[in-house]
């Protein structure tokens, strides 16, 4: 973890950078052909090197914002919130591909707080205490588990979900603005699973940890779809919980879209919460969702995909 930078300062490093966000730029790349939407994008300066590919662009980007983590977050567990998670991605990837005797390298995301490079030598060695209680249990209980008769690909995943959200339930003990976050990530994330479920007695053997809805209130997942509506009508989950009911096709792909990017939404819903630790989150997850819109955009086009089509797949509020 690097010294913490006076806040006053990062949020003038912020108010600098935010100028450089594509913005209405994202838009018009919908309605342009690959060759104009590429200019648009370097000539905002994205990713820095006009000799790069889209995706090497991207993937430049993203790295430029994970240094940017590690030198600006205001607190440990600000960095751990949008860092470990990819610790439990590449130990998940890693562990698979030495049970397929592959190689991991396709299948790893960036950096979290460990190099990928180091989770492998530590899973390799069997030395995984270092990655924490959470992952290094979690690693233990996959390898057993695929070494086993039938192993399931499906229960690896869930095991490694579940180990996340206990170790940021662990380590953002204070209630503030990332709590928050994990708490309605951990909400949303369980009543997806309800809905695909067939009952809460199912449901129950893969929910996350860190939630604030009861058994009681996610059981009432179950039944009349008019009622399910009716009952999270005063909770922070309606709009959600309506798409996840919705009868139009697409509803779950849509209710998928809001969970991926309910952390740019929360902030619009909720502005106070940008001073503070907000005001740092609210840039990274905006500089997260237009590396991953300018990866959909540019997807689409190749496709051929008219921009209204583009546009309903884009993430978060543009």
């Amino acid at each position: 973890m690097s010294k913490r930078k006076d806040s006053a300062y990062t949020n003038g490093v912020i108010a600098v950078r935010e100028k450089k966000l594509l913005k209405d730029k994202l838009v018009r790349m919908c309605s342009a052909s690959g060759e104009e939407a590429l200019r648009i994008l370097l000539d905002s300066g994205f990713g820095g090197d006009l000799s790069l590919g889209v995706e090497e662009l991207i993937l430049a980007d993203e790295r430029e914002i994970d240094a940017f983590i590690r030198e600006y977050a205001p607190s440990d567990e600000v960095e751990e919130y949008l860092l470990a998670p990819r610790d439990f991605h590449n130990a998940k990837a890693i562990v698979k591909a030495r049970y397929l005797g592959t190689d991991p390298a396709p299948m790893l995301g960036g950096d979290g707080i460990f190099s990928a490079e180091e989770m492998v030598r530590l899973i390799g060695t069997g030395n995984t205490e270092k990655l924490g209680k959470e992952l290094s249990a979690a690693i233990k209980e996959a390898q057993t588990l695929l070494e086993g008769e039938n192993p399931s690909g499906a229960e690896v995943g869930i095991l490694f979900d579940k180990a996340q959200f206990d170790c940021l339930s662990r380590v953002l003990k204070k209630f503030g603005v990332c709590r928050k976050l994990l708490v309605r990530r951990a909400d949303m994330t369980n009543l997806l699973t309800c809905f695909r479920a067939g009952n809460i007695e199912e449901a129950e053997k893969f929910f996350v940890s860190s939630g604030e809805l009861t058994r009681e209130k996610l059981a009432s997942a179950y039944g009349d779809k008019d009622a399910i509506i009716k009952a999270f009508e005063k909770t922070d989950y309606r709009e959600f919980v309506k798409k996840l009911c919705s009868s139009e096709g697409g509803g779950f792909t849509e209710a998928e879209k809001m969970l991926e990017s309910f952390e740019i939404d929360f902030f619009a819903e909720k502005p106070y919460e940008l001073s503070g630790q907000g005001n740092f989150l609210y840039y990274i997850f905006r500089r997260r969702a237009e590396n991953e819109n300018v990866r959909i955009a540019f997807v689409c086009l190749r496709a051929g995909l008219s921009e209204a089509e583009i546009k309903k797949r884009l993430r978060g509020n543009i």
